[in-house]
């Protein structure tokens, strides 16, 4: 059912800011410096900063300095490591184009301990209103959490870095998103590229427009070689990822997805959710611009539209080892699976291994009525040992061999089971942190990779355990990195 209007209640913290940055974009009432350094020879050296660290100290463990002036300090091979606590800032913290680390020295800066160090931000809603924004070259930012920014909390538009084991939440736009640096880069060849997002999370991202706040986005203005391995996105306001594509930029690189969660977008935790919020899991396209993305070994759950979609993309996806399940929870028309662009029968996408089911009704977080799930899964091109879903049946096709879900020739098999195919079909459940937003640390395990413990675990017992190439199981594998 179309779910109503809600306003989006942004309660904003009284903060002091940290660092400061500025582009001739910059919204006037902000105050603002870049960060740069030098690039003379350098001898690398580890650094410390906490949030009561001082502009003149040493930057040793025991005299921490303010993170402003750590920042002022990093050359190619430097480290610098955040002290537990709370960091508090006014503006968006930027690193200029040309602050760069090199492939054997990049620049370091991590947490101490993660899931300890958080930065927050207190700004309005403004597009050049990041959180951090890297427009350099070989960095690596590991363990922070970023809370509130006015527009993206981490925004990469440099190439070669690497964000991992970090969490953005509450920002005014997407959570993670990679771009270029600005609107001198016109081509390809100039934006982010070979760019790693890694065991990530971002949730509870929301806009007032409620179109704009992914969990992560690779979109309009990025290059080759961007992955996102071991991700979760969930409760976002618009979709989980977001490959959007515009007809002024053309096609973007091809993006690979692999080891990751979407779920629950369309929606904040605490219900916040407008109409014209998408609510996909993974949106890989846009503008009928063809890209030849990857997703490999990823899974989407209750997300109130589409768990996988091509959104117009034309180009051969190529999706293999990916489950979806109970989604189009608000969207009666959207579908587990809607790829289905490309209609020639030399082209088209490719799926390996695919499983898509519903149960038929769902449980819907936030304020939404309940309704039942009918997924009419949508699918063009080449499969290989998969099974689909339409209107409350199973379509299994072996494979491999030409798909199409509007020719009964080409649609599949039906295909009744014996029983479900999960161990276990109940979302995971937790109560709330001290700041009020929802704790899913536990979906990873004790070195942070997705383990999702029983919930679409493939039941061994059932027929889907050996439905899969080479009699494996069907559809991703999240559950630890054993698959036990």
């Amino acid at each position: 059912m179309k779910k109503k209007s809600k306003l989006l209640l942004i309660f904003p913290l009284v903060l002091s800011g940290f660092l400061f940055a500025c582009s001739e974009n910059e919204n006037p009432s902000s105050s603002s410096q870049s960060i740069s350094s030098s690039t003379t020879s350098h001898s690398p050296v580890t650094l410390y900063a906490s949030p009561t660290g001082e502009p003149s100290a040493t930057g040793s463990e025991s005299d921490p300095l303010a993170l402003y002036n750590a920042f002022l300090k990093l050359q190619a091979g430097d480290t610098l490591i955040l002290k537990d606590g709370v960091y508090s800032s006014t503006s968006r913290f930027l690193v200029e184009v040309g602050q760069n680390g090199t492939e054997d020295k990049p620049i370091t800066v991590k947490a101490q301990n993660r899931g300890k160090v958080r930065i927050e931000f207190n700004m309005p809603f403004y597009s050049t209103n990041r959180g951090i924004q890297i427009n350099a070259d070989w960095w690596i930012i590991d363990g922070l959490i970023v809370k509130g920014a006015g527009d993206n909390g981490i925004y990469i538009g440099g190439s070669h870095n690497i964000v991992r084991n970090c969490e953005t939440y509450e920002c005014m736009d997407t959570g993670i998103q990679l771009g270029r640096a600005d609107s001198t880069q016109q081509s390809i060849a100039e934006w982010p590229s070979y760019n790693l997002i890694e065991n990530c999370t971002s949730h509870d991202n929301a806009d007032p427009s409620g179109e704009d706040s992914d969990g992560f986005a690779c979109k309009l203005t990025t290059g080759i070689h961007n992955v996102f391995k071991g991700c979760i996105a969930y409760n976002n306001i618009d979709d989980g990822w977001d490959l959007y594509c515009k007809a002024d930029s053309g096609a973007i690189g091809a993006v690979t997805l692999e080891d990751c969660v979407a779920f629950n977008n369309g929606i904040t935790s605490d219900g916040i959710g407008k109409d014209s919020s998408d609510g996909n899991g993974f949106k890989l396209g846009g503008e009928s611009i063809a890209v030849q993305h990857k997703v490999k070994n990823c899974i989407a759950f209750n997300n109130l539209a589409h768990g996988f979609t091509d959104n117009s993309n034309p180009g051969t996806i190529w999706l293999e080892n990916c489950t979806s399940f109970n989604n189009s929870i608000r969207e009666t028309d959207a579908n587990n699976i809607d790829l289905c662009r490309e209609k020639s029968t030399s082209n088209g996408n490719y799926f390996k291994n695919i499983l898509s089911f519903s149960t038929g009704e769902y449980s819907s977080t936030g304020h939404w009525e309940k309704n039942a799930t009918n997924s009419n899964d949508q699918y063009y091109g080449t499969a290989s040992h998969c099974v689909f879903f339409s209107g409350l049946s199973l379509l299994k096709i072996e494979g491999p061999e030409h798909c199409d879900y509007t020719d009964e020739e080409f649609y599949g098999t039906f295909f009744k089971p014996t029983m479900n195919p999960f161990v276990s079909m109940n979302v995971p459940q937790t109560g709330a942190k001290e700041d009020g937003t929802f704790d899913y640390d536990f979906l990873r395990d004790s070195n942070h990779n997705i383990d999702l413990g029983d919930f679409l675990k493939i039941n061994p017992n059932s027929e889907f355990y050996t439905m899969g190439e080479n009699q494996t199981p069907l559809g991703a594998n999240l559950h630890g990195k054993a698959g036990n």
